[in-house]
């Protein structure tokens, strides 16, 4: 145990300066002596404890979604309910903690809003009254509500200068006075002007609503005391603070909270240290979602769950919280180059693989809900987003499901690509194998959750042998010194699809145009087919071009069907200057129907597009024989495409493979590697080399010789 411990802090004080979240520098062979290689009743527990943990994290899909409350654009009335928090940019409406009258006949209603705490806000942009835009001169209302409506309203300044009391014909506001600032709270005071004898009086509240940009965030890659970081902010300086749109940031600070007042009382978030967050993990996601363009705004309430907020705002970033050890860490969704290799000799016992998830988890579609700006940023239902290849593997079984993504918005005119892509990912991940739940010996400590790992290519790994996965989750036995990994499969080809699916925004239910396009003419658009190969798999691609020759068009709608079906599924809805598309991911066995229409019933079709596919043979490719030593080197390259286990080298002193024998025991690599063989000390002469491909103990495919001469 001591011996144990003493090389767990070896590896821990190394591991502390490994940057987390697919950076990890950790290599083979830190620590070879010493470590146990029995299970022990600990690392067993640990072992039960990931199986049941992981479940969780291999798909948010097996997860209900984050419980954030959806409804931030109707006012509630509750001075002792909770608090809210605005994140983003994004519309709400307030929280109402005062409502008085005063004036004859109760002319002059006084209410107090609370818009975010968390204060100071970056901006209130807009009030909207009964969904109209209102501009204010002073405190009084501009326009058809001048002498109607007053207000004064603040960004939650900690203390607030002065207090929240706007000036009007009214005396003094019953309960209020200047002690009435409510520092630290975005908020505002609305009159409401209701005149019996007038011609436009108000027969209740109108509703009221605020587009704003909320709370200010830390975010390290603005603090030169961080390394990479430049810039004013601190941690431990709310000041020096700034709006952030981005999730990931946003959830930093929710775990780091907001301090106030004097003695830095937590008014919102968590309120973990600085040195309780993998900071470097949350950074790599920041960087992530702003290069995906990925964005995040909505409202949540003090009394949500903390650990569901945090799950919102991971999840509008693309990824998710996970707890490492006693630390916060998170894993964001993006393409990852494996950093080491898990072989048959790290592992302490047995494993646990789950090589599939259910079939009821394992959806190839799922309807996307969102908040809409074009729905008066109500949560909506995009289109559904489907993958064709699991569609087809499905046997054309569609299985969806619906899920919300409480912190995605779409603003007006845009369309909701973010939350397709995010879905997209949910979908890939329910169908990745896992958990899969290794004790390691002890090197394996410094790696965390997000790293990419390559599981060794022999068969005692299974379905898993050859292949990528993601450490989910890590622990530590110091009984026996050994680690324990949770894994999930890791498929590359799930990246480019996700990321280039395109949205389709929820149909608006006013002011819907009335479309007088005819069909495209002949001509204007052509498709073509061709193949693709992802880790060795074909899939089928149809690429459309051309142009919209309707002026009166305003989008151009793709579709797609099996020939001989009847369902048309819609696969993107594009902008009228689009010129090309790319339809990916299909089978290469099926055959299919595309149709190009401008929003109506009017479609130019393509029938019976196919891929002329003939499954190619893995052959070694590339093969040389450098003669000029003694004995001999020969290299090659394995295949590009599956199919097939082992390599194996064969010689003869003719050109003849048939009457070939074999000088080199079977190889294993993976796709695309180079290989390399030396062979035994030869007499003098030429000779000939083959390598054969062999799948089990079938021959598959037998290559080009090379040949030299031996002096």
């Amino acid at each position: 145990m001591a011996k144990a411990l003493r090389i767990a802090a070896l590896v821990v004080a190394v591991a502390a300066a490994i940057p987390s979240g697919g950076t990890s520098l950790l290599g083979a062979g830190l620590v070879s002596a010493g470590v146990a290689t029995t299970v022990s009743v600990a690392t067993a527990g640990l072992i039960a404890s990931a199986v049941g943990l992981a479940s969780g994290l291999v798909s948010t899909l097996t997860a209900k979604s984050p419980a954030i409350e959806g409804g931030q654009t109707e006012w509630q009335s509750d001075p002792n309910g909770a608090s809210p928090i605005v994140f983003g940019d994004t519309l709400v409406a307030p929280s109402i903690t005062y409502r008085k009258t005063s004036g004859s006949k109760n002319k002059y209603q006084f209410l107090c809003g609370v818009i975010s705490a968390c204060g100071p806000i970056e901006a209130i942009d807009a009030t909207r009254i009964d969904e109209v835009t209102t501009t204010f001169a002073g405190y009084n209302a501009v326009g058809s509500l001048h002498d109607r409506v007053y207000q004064r309203t603040q960004l939650g300044a900690c203390p607030e200068p002065s207090a929240l009391i706007p000036t009007g014909p009214w005396g003094a506001i019953p309960g209020w006075s200047a002690a009435s600032k409510l520092s630290g709270y975005a908020a505002a005071m609305t009159v409401y002007v209701f005149d019996g004898k007038g011609k436009n009086t108000f027969t209740q509240v109108p509703t009221t609503q605020y587009r704003v940009r909320g709370v200010k965030c830390y975010d390290p890659r603005y603090d030169s005391t961080y390394p990479g970081g430049s810039g004013p902010q601190r941690w431990n300086d709310p000041t020096t603070w700034a709006y952030s749109a981005n999730g990931w940031i946003q959830a930093l600070t929710f775990a780091l909270g907001w301090h106030q007042g004097p003695n830095a009382i937590r008014v919102g978030g968590v309120g973990m240290p600085l040195t309780s967050i993998d900071v470097p993990a949350f950074v790599e996601a920041a960087n992530i979602a702003d290069a995906n363009g990925w964005l995040s705004g909505g409202r949540t309430k003090s009394t949500d769950s903390k650990w569901d907020v945090m799950k919102s705002l991971c999840q509008a970033g693309g990824g998710e919280p996970v707890r490492l050890g006693a630390s916060l860490s998170c894993i964001i969704n993006t393409p990852r180059v494996s950093i080491g290799t898990i072989s048959r000799g790290d592992l302490i016992g047995n494993a646990s693989v789950t090589t599939t998830q259910t079939r009821r988890d394992r959806v190839n579609g799922i309807i996307p809900t969102y908040r809409s700006e074009d729905h008066g940023f109500e949560q909506v239902p995009a289109g559904v987003v489907r993958n064709p290849a699991y569609l087809a593997q499905d046997g054309g079984i569609e299985r969806t499901r619906e899920k919300t993504y409480p912190m995605v918005q779409c603003y007006a005119g845009d369309s909701p690509d973010q939350v397709a892509q995010l879905a997209g990912y949910d979908i890939a991940n329910a169908r990745e194998a896992g958990p899969a739940v290794f004790p390691l010996k002890l090197r394996w400590l410094g790696y965390r959750a997000g790293d990419c790992l390559t599981i060794e290519d022999t068969p005692e790994f299974g379905y898993l042998a050859g292949k990528d996965v993601i450490v989910l989750r890590r622990q530590f036995d110091p009984d026996t010194a050994s680690v324990v990994l949770t894994l999930r499969e890791e498929t590359r080809s799930k990246h480019p699809w996700a990321l280039s699916l395109m949205g389709v925004a929820a149909p608006t239910t006013t002011g819907n145009p009335v479309f007088e396009t005819e069909a495209p003419a002949e001509g204007s658009w052509s498709a073509s087919t061709h193949i693709e190969y992802l880790e060795g798999t074909p899939t089928g691609t149809i690429e459309l071009e051309g142009s919209v020759d309707d002026d009166s068009a305003t989008q151009v709608l793709i579709e797609y069907r099996e020939t001989g079906t009847t369902n048309w599924i819609q696969a993107a809805l594009l902008p009228a200057s689009t010129t090309s598309y790319e339809l990916m991911g299909l089978s290469v066995a099926r055959t299919y129907d595309v149709a190009i229409s401008y929003f109506n019933e009017l479609r130019l079709i393509f029938t019976g597009l196919d891929f002329d596919y003939t499954a190619p043979v893995p052959t070694a490719t590339g093969v040389t024989a450098d003669a000029s030593s003694n004995p001999p080197i020969i290299t090659w390259q394995m295949p590009s495409i599956a199919g097939w286990t082992t390599a194996r080298v064969f010689r003869n002193t003719t050109d003849n493979p048939g009457a070939a024998v074999a000088v080199s025991d079977p190889v294993t690599g993976g796709l695309f590697a180079d290989m390399t063989f030396e062979d035994d000390p030869l007499p003098a002469g030429t000779y000939w080399w083959w390598v054969r491909i062999f799948n089990g103990a079938t021959l598959v495919s037998t290559s080009i010789a090379a040949t030299g001469t031996v002096a």
